[in-house]
């Protein structure tokens, strides 16, 4: 089955069907299910059919040993004679190939590992923070990075050896939901066997190890049981797909019926979504392209007026938190509505959330932009999330200032080792050499939201 299409039991109008989905997607209630035929665009392979990324890996790696079956799966590749006498009859050479591909898999002309348009449009709309991978490769994960900056990644890892945690890969709460987040539910590559789905033995086990019970992630079913699954890309057959969704559901009665998307599907699978009520759609191209548009005109409708909770978010090292102080300081004093960390997250709160929407409730971004940051580069800070956030947002705006960055003098936003995001230039910069050298910036600042909020009062803001 060709599952690029969609389903949908909202009733029986399809007027009405459509307007139910994206009410829900707007509600936070779908989560998508992203397979191997959704993440790039196909290739054309030498028979002129088109490849998924799946079936590129399998087509260079057959290239490259010699094979000339043309096989168009990896349970063909690694039993062809050819393979197994270049491998040497090793079982688990095919994990390590992959690995090693898809490491460097971006100098490898061979292979379009570019993510497609609908891909990018649909988790463009930011309306699905949870998204589900039934491929290995990290595409969907790539993508997700440059929408949302961090991304938690969870695996099931089909090794039934393997403890329960180590597997599961579970979500804790259902505020976990909310979070940007990747689930790969066959596993994610790596060098080992026994730690995603490659082959059709993979599956068998990751099937019997799903159905015993053993590390199947409970709250993340128990979780989707109330939500509605957006299934796009699955190759997969008949009774593979049914398993798939109710492993998902973790359930076989009181189903909520979801949204699933086929060029082509058996016969028997037909009958299976029409004893569900199903609502079936067929192209994928106008159905991504009707979500994204709804999302675009909910958005414009919903932000006729802007409504700006801060006027200024400083993002800074904990290194720096001295000249950061200064700054929040200086600019509370003299009236300004200012999110600094320390003061504006509370207790309990889900602080990931609110610095997003602290960066996207301010007028003004100021990132402090210190000799510490480079000595950094090598270090995980969550800065470099509050970057890309803001730097997200910025191209989303029109030509009106946004980002105002605060540099040390001497600081090189040209650093390759620093990787500041394009939106971050020194012609935009303000300067400081110490920790009280703030009058500049603080000038930049009051100069910057008079502009914002004389176009604010001639739109009507």
């Amino acid at each position: 089955m060709n599952n690029n299409g969609f389903v949908l039991n909202f009733g029986s109008d399809d007027n009405a069907r459509w307007q139910r989905l994206l009410d829900e997607i707007d509600n936070g209630n779908v989560v998508p299910v992203i397979g191997p035929d959704m993440l790039v665009a196909p290739k054309m392979s030498e028979e002129g059919k088109p490849e998924n990324l799946h079936q590129q890996l399998i087509s260079y790696i057959a290239a490259q040993t010699g094979v000339k079956t043309r096989p168009r799966t990896f349970s063909q590749l690694v039993y062809d004679d050819n393979y197994r006498h270049i491998v040497r009859n090793k079982d688990d050479q095919i994990y390590n190939l992959i690995s090693q591909i898809l490491s460097n898999v971006d100098q490898i002309e061979e292979i379009n590992s570019q993510p497609s348009q609908l891909l990018t449009d649909l988790l463009g709309t930011r309306k699905f923070p949870f998204v589900i991978t039934t491929s290995f490769t990290p595409v969907l994960e790539k993508v997700m990075e440059d929408v949302w900056g961090k991304v938690n990644v969870l695996k099931f890892n089909n090794n039934p050896q393997d403890s329960i945690p180590e597997r599961g890969g579970d979500i804790k709460t259902v505020n976990d939901m909310k979070l940007p987040t990747v689930y790969y539910m066959f596993g994610r590559y790596c060098s080992s066997k026994d730690r995603y789905v490659v082959t059709d033995s993979d599956m068998m086990t990751f099937c019997s190890s799903w159905i015993s019970g053993a590390g199947v992630p409970r709250n993340l079913t128990e979780t989707l049981k109330k939500k509605y699954l957006l299934i796009l890309g699955n190759n997969y057959s008949d009774w593979l797909f049914r398993f798939v969704w109710f492993s998902l559901r973790a359930t076989t009665t009181d189903m909520k019926s979801d949204v699933v998307v086929n060029e082509t599907v058996e016969e028997s699978f037909k009958q299976f979504l029409d004893r569900l009520e199903t609502f079936y759609q067929e192209n994928p191209v106008d159905v991504i392209k009707r979500i994204k548009k709804d999302v675009e005109d909910r958005s414009l409708r919903g932000s006729a007026k802007t409504a700006y909770e801060t006027d200024v978010f400083i993002s800074y090292s904990r290194t720096d938190t001295t000249i950061a102080k200064n700054l929040y300081d200086a600019l509370t004093a003299k009236g300004l509505k200012v999110w600094f960390d320390s003061n504006s997250i509370q207790k309990a709160e889900d602080w990931e959330a609110a610095i997003a929407n602290g960066i996207r409730g301010a007028r003004l971004f100021v990132p402090i932009l210190s000799k510490n940051i480079e000595k950094e580069s090598m270090i995980p800070h969550e800065y470099r999330t509050e970057w890309n956030i803001a730097a997200n947002l910025s191209t989303k705006m029109g030509g009106r200032t946004f980002i105002i960055p605060f540099a040390e003098a001497g600081f090189d936003f040209y650093n390759p080792l620093t990787k500041l995001p394009t939106e971050f230039t020194s012609k935009n910069a303000t300067w400081f050499n110490d920790a009280t050298d703030l009058a500049e910036l603080i000038g930049v600042i009051f100069k910057e939201l008079e502009n914002l909020k004389l176009i604010e009062s001639r739109l009507n803001y």
